[in-house]
């Protein structure tokens, strides 16, 4: 069982660290196995495509999802290492704040990336819009409102 541990701290008004559990839902299979080829956006993939592995258990979890919508993709930045509070935008741009940016390396490394279903077969998901690299943690799938 792989599960991905995050710091959190509530009492009332005052915050103090309690671990938080996350188990992933499933697996990115991408053709990027390297951060310096994979797209820094979903913008930025085109028609590549990949597919994310649903563990059997959550298969009723996906019933009602359908090829050619849109929906949200939370996932763990299972290579990332430490933080800058202040990173160049897409790697390369002016200076910004990490909170402003979509930078992988963050204080709880959780992405958030838009896909496009391509097909649904049993519980493999074939998407456009992989900015993902092959084995990525997934911990959710949000439809788009």
């Amino acid at each position: 069982m792989n599960l991905i541990a995050v710091t959190l701290l509530n009492l009332g008004d005052e915050f103090m660290d309690e671990e938080i559990i996350f188990k992933p839902i499933g697996y990115i299979k991408s053709p990027y196995r390297d951060v310096k080829n994979m797209p820094k956006s979903t913008r930025e993939s085109g028609d590549v495509e990949a597919e994310i592995i649903i563990k059997e258990e959550y298969l009723e979890s996906m019933s009602s999802m359908k090829a050619s919508e849109e929906y949200m993709v939370l996932f763990y930045f299972h290579k990332s290492k430490g933080f800058n509070q202040r990173v160049p935008f897409m790697g390369n741009g002016p200076i910004k704040g990490l909170f402003s940016t979509h930078a992988p390396q963050r204080p709880n490394p959780i992405g958030v990336s838009t896909i496009k279903i391509v097909e649904i077969k049993d519980n493999v998901i074939k998407f456009k819009g992989v900015d993902m690299l092959d084995g990525t943690p997934v911990l959710d799938i949000k439809d788009i409102l």
